[in-house]
């Protein structure tokens, strides 16, 4: 995993950040969550920056984005971590 992204997902997640990288590394469409996760992170940075009558608005719409990814993340993480426990079948009584 580029390093740069690596970066955004322990920023943001601290705890998780090794399984996150870890299923990156053979999970294509995670990786691109990861990846746009990333590439949000540097463009809320930049208009955070910024002094254009836009950044505000901008800065909202990048936030809400990063909340969604990291969602995306949050839940792919939790569905990974679920055994189906599967109960012995039900004999009949006598």
């Amino acid at each position: 995993m580029d390093e740069h992204i690596a970066a955004a997902v322990r920023l943001r997640f601290p705890i998780n950040a090794e399984a996150i990288v870890e299923r990156a590394s053979w999970d294509h469409i995670f990786f691109e969550i990861c990846r746009d996760l990333a590439e949000a992170q540097t463009e809320l940075d930049k208009w955070e920056a910024s002094s254009d009558p836009l950044a505000a608005r901008r800065c909202t719409e990048y936030r809400q984005l990063i909340a969604e990814l990291a969602k995306e993340i949050e839940d792919a993480l939790v569905k990974a971590k679920v055994v189906q426990l599967r109960h012995p079948p039900v004999r009949g009584s006598r």
